[in-house]
């Protein structure tokens, strides 16, 4: 009989929804029941004998056990599952034989809690919204009856909020269209909408959940026609000013001269202009070619500004005037920590600055030959990486290359690399010098002395004739810069309007057999050396007193430079 309740007890204990746990005083498992093991996830007969804490580690029965008092309405995590838990003593006679849990999963209700929780507060973000900061809204269920609406909302329909809960729409708002809204599901955004007497633009949203339309969400964007006027006003303004930095932008980043800066119309500058006309047309590298002052930068901007992307940027780097440990670092940029000093974030080069429009590499003869080979490497895979980097970016940007050195001797000595001069001279456009243009000399002249009158606001000088056969029987070794530097001294010199020969250099004078000037007999070595001597003078005097540049000029050594001058009495020092 013992036996029979005994399983009467244990299918009474199976039966329960909720988990029976009993441990004896020693805290081995004595009751566990079907439920138990369901929500525990244990065998029943894996539990039944074995040690609580080896089934349950986190179980606190053992409490109980240690305390003799009961817990009720704890929470304890086992596992995914989340379990609400009431633990109580058991005793016989008076003394603690064991302890028992009776325990329940409440995963699923803590999930809707919390789901209802945020339900709430959602709720109470809305109303917050709808209640404060004037605005005009309202919310209809499917059927088009308000279950919200701001306060200032329906204040202006004449209801309270209170009234208008609860109502349909049509019998609060005037001429609306929420309830077909709410039962289409197609937003209707920007309408014009008259409420009282009063035109306002509308945006009139569905609420859905999931496919199906559960409401709608209206809201006044306008209070008044006069507010959407005012705002496309300033809208209109704003692009004008965007417009007005982006010309800006591309005035300071692009070309400062166009062909029409370049002044002469003799054939052999006309040729020039001509073929460079056409090489703008293209997206090809093209190579400059021409002596120092020649105007090859001149043209490189003109050929930017007449071509497709005149809209980028026009970056130029002079490769003779970067010392050769830092070009690499000019030209391809740096990534931050990439050597001592570098600049915190790291710096673009000169190639990614000028993605999308030109880079003018100046005086490329002078570009040493390791930088040479990576320049090559640019050139064939359009991608750069930056000193210090690990990643290559693309880049996409045209190259103008400019030189007055002869590459092919370099070439065959080493000194240029071969692939790299043909990769470059796939347009080549040769400058003329000022003495093969001597027909334009006048124009030019007359140009750079109303750019000086601009300048200074003096009077605009005159050229006397006798000046200008002076100036188109000169050689010009410094070319059109030259040129420049000699006016700008004449105008110097001179007290009235117009400038005489007396005005130039004596060496230029010198210079100038043709320019009516007696002719004084004497040897041939003599004038000889006179003639040595001003040509390295306007050699000296073009290139500003750089020596190297005095010397590429005459095409001598730089070291043959300095015997001329001694053997002159020219001195090392002195001013142009």
């Amino acid at each position: 009989m013992p036996d029979r309740k005994g399983d009467f007890l244990g299918v009474i204990l199976d039966a329960l929804a909720s988990g029976v746990l009993a441990i004896d005083r020693d805290a081995n498992i004595i009751v566990f029941n079907d439920s138990a093991a369901r929500i525990l996830g244990v065998p029943k007969e894996k539990a039944l004998g074995r040690g609580l804490l080896s089934i349950v580690p986190n179980s606190g029965l053992v409490n109980v056990l240690r305390t003799g008092e009961p817990e009720a309405g704890r929470t304890q995590a086992i596992g995914p599952r989340t379990v609400m838990t009431n633990r109580s003593p058991v005793f016989r006679d008076g003394a603690l034989i064991g302890a028992v849990s009776i325990f329940q999963d409440i995963t699923e209700m803590e999930k809707i809690s919390r789901e209802l929780d945020s339900t709430k507060v959602l709720v109470h973000t809305l109303e917050e919204v709808l209640a404060g900061a004037g605005e005009w809204m309202v919310v209809v269920d499917a059927s088009g009856v308000i279950t919200m609406i701001s306060e200032a909302y329906a204040e202006f329909n004449g209801v309270t909020v209170a009234d208008a809960v609860g109502r349909h729409v049509t019998e609060v708002i005037e001429n609306t269209r929420m309830h077909i809204v709410a039962r289409t599901g197609v937003a209707e955004m920007g309408e014009r909408q008259t409420i009282r007497g009063r035109d306002v633009i509308v945006n009139r949203i569905p609420l859905k959940d999931g496919d199906r339309v559960v409401g709608a969400y209206g809201r006044v964007v306008f209070k008044d026609v006069e507010q959407l006027r005012q705002l496309a006003g300033k809208m209109n303004l704003l692009e004008s000013k965007v417009r007005y930095y982006e010309e800006e932008l591309t005035h300071l980043r692009g070309a400062r001269y166009t062909f029409d800066s370049i002044v002469g119309s003799g054939p052999a500058v006309t040729a020039a202009k001509e073929e460079a006309r056409r090489a703008s047309r293209t997206d090809s590298t093209v190579l400059l070619r021409g002596e120092t002052g020649t105007g090859k930068e001149l043209f490189a901007h003109a050929i930017h500004a007449a071509g497709p992307r005149r809209s980028g940027a026009f970056i130029k780097l002079n490769c003779a005037a970067v010392p050769a440990e830092l070009l690499e670092s000019e030209l391809f940029g740096y990534e931050e920590g990439a050597f001592t000093g570098a600049r915190k974030g790291g710096k673009p080069g000169k190639f990614e600055l000028a993605a999308g429009g030109t880079l003018f590499l100046d005086e490329i003869g002078d570009m040493p030959l390791p930088m040479q080979a990576k320049l090559l490497r640019v050139l064939q895979e359009r991608e750069v990486e930056r000193v210090g980097g690990t990643s290559a970016r693309r880049v996409d940007l045209r190259i103008i290359a400019a030189t007055g050195k002869p590459l092919e001797e370099l070439v065959g000595e080493g000194a240029f690399r071969a692939d790299l001069y043909y990769r470059i001279h796939v347009i080549p456009i040769h400058i003329p010098p000022l003495r093969g243009r001597r027909e334009d000399i006048g124009e030019i002249a007359d140009h750079f002395l109303a750019k000086v009158s601009a300048d200074t606001g003096e009077p605009r000088r005159r050229l006397s004739p006798d000046l200008v056969r002076v100036l188109q029987s000169y050689a010009w070794p410094g070319n059109i810069r030259e040129l420049q530097n000699v006016l700008e001294r004449a105008v110097a010199m001179a007290r009235g309007d117009v400038l005489l020969p007396e005005h130039l250099p004596p060496h230029l004078l010198r210079a100038a057999p043709s320019a009516g000037k007696a002719v004084t007999p004497g040897s041939l070595a003599s004038a000889k050396a006179e003639a040595e001597r001003a040509a390295i003078v306007a050699a000296l005097n073009a290139s500003g007193g750089n020596k190297s540049k005095a010397a590429d000029l005459l095409r001598i050594h730089r070291v043959k430079l300095y015997e001329k001058m001694k053997r002159h009495g020219i001195p090392a020092a002195r001013d142009n």
